[in-house]
């Protein structure tokens, strides 16, 4: 067995039972998570005597559920045994290491917001189930949905003029002169964009990495909030002192 504990992970990797810190999927915070609870999904073919007394199966696949100490609600999170010593005898015998390789919900998921597109929210969500996949290798694929997503933006928001535009480089262009966009805004977009390509033509541009799309649906995320979500707010808040 490998006794060495694993690296401290970054801050800004999801989290689990062996490190239980990070963002929360759910609040988007960076937070600390308490473990409430675990539970074996994949068992191996090795026993060992338990706590109990009796014959246990050993099992190389779990969910813990992690309670967020920030918004209090809780994230399941899938997990693969990496290393350490098995706690046979019920006891401190050993440092059981995990890491998580799926989150529900997944963090950048949209779910059903009202002020949101459903294409928009749609595009954003499959991207944020490719990242969570981690142990399919999927960055590729979340970096062409979140692509998608500024496309459905183009055609959701853009002028006839933006979307006669034959690239959705020159489309994010034009909306940015019609004013549809703003400066900055349209800079964010156009980085998606960038990204999604790399992710769609693997073998013509440089490699897009897991890191990076992680990044991606925190950015494609910020622009629906600032273009849908929080105006729509404003909206509600000055009806209600109507």
């Amino acid at each position: 067995m490998n006794r060495q504990q694993l690296p401290k992970k970054s801050d800004d990797v999801l989290p689990d039972s062996t490190s239980p810190y990070g963002p929360c999927p759910r609040c988007g915070r960076l937070s600390n998570f308490t473990v409430e609870g675990r539970g074996p999904v994949t068992y191996t073919d090795q026993m060992v005597v338990g706590q109990s007394g009796r014959t246990e199966r050993l099992f190389d696949e779990q969910v813990s559920i992690l309670r967020c100490n920030g918004c209090g609600q809780n994230t399941v999170v899938e997990e693969e045994y990496l290393g350490g010593v098995r706690r046979r005898d019920g006891g401190n015998s050993g440092l059981c290491q995990w890491r998580g390789v799926r989150w529900w919900p997944t963090i950048g998921m949209r779910r059903g917001d009202p002020d949101v597109p459903q294409r928009v929210s749609d595009a954003i969500s499959e991207g944020a189930r490719c990242v969570a996949v981690k142990r399919s290798k999927a960055p590729r694929a979340a970096a062409v949905m979140y692509r998608a997503a500024v496309a459905e933006i183009v055609t959701d928001r853009g002028s006839p003029a933006s979307q006669a535009k034959g690239s959705l480089a020159d489309q994010l262009k034009q909306m940015a002169n019609d004013g549809d966009l703003d400066r900055t805004t349209a800079d964010w977009a156009d980085h998606v964009r960038i990204v999604g390509n790399a992710g769609a033509h693997p073998n013509e541009l440089a490699p897009v990495t897991l890191e990076e799309v992680e990044g991606l649906g925190r950015l494609i995320n910020v622009i629906v909030d600032y273009l849908y979500v929080h105006p729509a707010r404003v909206r509600r808040a000055r009806g209600s002192r109507s």
